[in-house]
């Protein structure tokens, strides 16, 4: 079936994992509760998925570094009548009391707009996402898939290890974000496609010495500087595109540029704006409109652009400020090695541009005299701010809402 961290798990350790928990008075009944499981074997937590599929449960999965008591507050918030903490085994009783619940796997967003939020992802919804995904795998052939990210996220767990599956690929999980070991799992299994966040692209690409066959990337735009290093090392790169609420979007096969996500699957109707007039990418499904928050456009070819997260555009003088645009021209200053534009909201005169810089022997006034000379006045940083290291989530995103602070 699948391989993690070199140790492979076929048809019988199924069996024989399913045989354990049909008689086991809880999880052999596991259609009656909502269950949270925090794992530390990855290869049992993907046999539960399949089994709770089968018997259409309800499953709560949390990343297998939560400590007991935060993994415990999470099933406590979600809802869940069981908590088990790193086993199948014994667990903690959280609810006596049966409760209706939707089926399926619940994820909760980022939170990247204000407080996560409880979603459930229905098995019907998966399956869906599953055929629709397939789909859209028309340009590359390659006979392993390695993800090497959080499988209890759904870009790892669904497009990841689900998708490949289904695709009757080579599924090879990775659990350690050491380099040195994804690339020589590259070189093991060299007709690839390797799932993994920006970061840990960016940096295999700078340490590979032999070409990756195939990335894909998820979660937050490449800058154009990873980008160019990453497309340097790999032989295709492709995009794709979501949210919590309805999963995976959109499927780029062969990325020419970092805006570039990529052919909306079949299963959705997505709506955007165009080049000159980008709109909020909205989703239209069965269960109601999803405004994703993000601004986009459908370019000619019938692919999907990511343009800025509508909170974090600014007005400045009655005009727009991307920040990817402003960091653009930053990050091709030589000594410029990383940059974050994000806006402070003066309640007297409005959007301020802000700018965190990673750089070396730079005084401000060299940044701001780059700036102009590619910027228009509006879009030049009125404030500018030297740090060590730009703060970034796991999978490269950041929160330009809580780097700005607020209102001055």
């Amino acid at each position: 079936m699948f391989i993690v961290d070199e140790q492979p798990y076929g048809k019988a350790d199924y069996e024989r994992f399913v045989n354990r928990l049909t008689e086991d008075p809880i999880w052999g009944k596991a259609e009656r509760w909502r269950i949270a499981f925090c794992p530390e074997d990855i290869g049992e937590w993907i046999m539960l998925v399949y089994y709770l599929k089968e018997k259409q449960g309800s499953i709560v999965p949390i990343h297998p570094s939560m400590p007991f008591e935060g993994a415990k507050l999470v099933a406590q918030e979600a809802g869940c009548t069981y908590l088990y903490y790193q086993s199948t085994g014994l667990p903690v009783v959280l609810n006596e009391v049966e409760t209706r619940h939707e089926r399926g796997i619940v994820q909760f967003s980022s939170g990247t707009t204000g407080l996560p939020k409880q979603l459930v992802r229905s098995w019907a919804s998966i399956e869906q996402e599953l055929n629709a995904y397939r789909e859209a795998w028309t340009d590359h052939v390659h006979d392993t898939v390695i993800v090497a990210c959080p499988i209890t996220h759904s870009y790892g767990l669904i497009s990841g290890v689900l998708a490949g599956l289904e695709q009757g690929k080579n599924v090879v999980i990775v659990t350690t974000q050491n380099p040195k070991y994804v690339l020589a799992q590259t070189l093991t299994y060299p007709n690839h496609v390797l799932y993994a966040a920006p970061p840990l692209l960016h940096m295999l690409a700078k340490l590979t010495k032999q070409k990756l066959n195939g990335v894909m990337t998820s979660g937050t735009r490449l800058p154009d500087k990873w980008f160019r290093i990453i497309q340097a090392a790999s032989r295709f790169i492709m995009q794709q595109y979501g949210c919590s609420e309805v999963g995976c979007i959109s499927v780029a096969t062969n990325v020419s540029h970092p805006d570039e996500i990529g052919k909306p699957l079949s299963h959705h109707i997505v709506k955007a704006g165009t080049r000159e007039q980008p709109a909020v990418i909205e989703i239209q499904r069965q269960e109601g409109r999803c405004n994703t928050g993000d601004l986009g456009f459908i370019g000619q070819n019938g692919t999907l652009y990511f343009v800025e997260r509508v909170s974090d555009v600014m007005i400045v003088a009655g005009a727009n400020v991307y920040p990817h645009e402003v960091e653009r021209v930053l990050l091709q200053h030589k000594r410029i090695e990383d940059a974050v534009v994000y806006k402070k909201v003066d309640s007297l005169s409005g959007d301020r541009v802000c700018a965190q810089v990673v750089a070396s022997d730079l005084e401000e006034s060299n940044v701001r005299n780059w700036c102009a000379t590619y910027l228009a006045l509006y879009q030049i940083p009125k404030e500018i701010h030297f740090v060590d290291a730009i703060e970034k989530g796991a999978n490269g995103k950041i929160n330009r809402k809580q780097i700005g602070g607020g209102t001055l």
